[in-house]
């Protein structure tokens, strides 16, 4: 890892944590990936490819709702992200 990917990484970790706090909930993660919330929904039931499935499993259930760690986020739209 380079510091260039680095240095993204961490702009990027700290402009979502910045604008949406620490936990995203479905409709932040929908606006910040400029999708619908219907659609993302569907996306990460029958995720097609490593990052959408790197999204489904990040998600962490708080009660009755998902959340999305922003580290996490920021993590694997970066492409820092490896399995």
């Amino acid at each position: 890892m380079d510091g260039k990917h680095s240095s993204t990484y961490s702009d990027l970790a700290t402009e979502i944590t910045q604008r949406f706090g620490v936990l995203l909930t479905h409709s932040q993660l929908a606006e910040l990936l400029g999708r619908s919330s219907g659609g993302l929904r569907y996306s990460l039931i029958s995720p097609t490819d490593e990052r959408t499935r790197a999204l489904r499993d990040c998600g962490c259930r708080i009660g009755r709702r998902f959340y999305y760690p922003a580290l996490d986020v920021a993590n694997i739209i970066s492409g820092e992200h490896r399995s």
